[in-house]
């Protein structure tokens, strides 16, 4: 599965470097959004993730994306969940 990453706090950097660890399992990281581009770039660099992007809903709407780890804090979670769930394709979204 293609993930991304949705924020880059400390639970982002758990979960990528899990993620990275699971290519036998065909997981891998596609692509990280922030709401500060540098934080995205300097994320993606650090955890080898192709793409990355400076809002949450470019992120959601990158069409190689098949799964979307939330990692915002608790009190954001049901409005990033919303913005995952009106996509018009297939996607997951999983809370820390």
């Amino acid at each position: 599965m293609k993930w991304g990453i949705l924020a880059t706090g400390n639970i982002a950097k758990k979960f990528a470097s899990t993620i990275n660890q699971m290519s036998k399992e065909n997981e891998q990281l596609a692509a990280v959004g922030s709401r500060h581009i540098d934080s995205a770039k300097a994320f993606a660099r650090e955890h080898d993730i192709p793409r990355y992007y400076d809002s949450y809903e470019a992120l959601v709407n990158d069409p190689d994306v098949e799964a979307v780890y939330v990692a915002t804090p608790n009190s954001l979670h049901y409005e990033n969940c919303r913005l995952c769930l009106g996509i018009p394709i297939k996607r997951f979204s999983f809370l820390p």
